[in-house]
């Protein structure tokens, strides 16, 4: 019975894990300036 308390628990962690693996790929947004019309885009976030 442990053990399987011990795999379910692996595997919850385990995907738990896996599902922020792919959120190093960023997307720049492109943004317009309300006050002067200029459109850029933006850094990646933390950066």
């Amino acid at each position: 019975m442990k053990k399987r308390l011990l795999l379910a628990t692996v595997l919850v962690l385990a995907a738990n894990l896996s599902a922020c693996a792919g959120k190093g790929q960023e997307v720049q947004t492109k943004v317009k300036c309300p006050a002067c019309g200029t459109q850029f885009e933006m850094p990646p976030h933390g950066r």
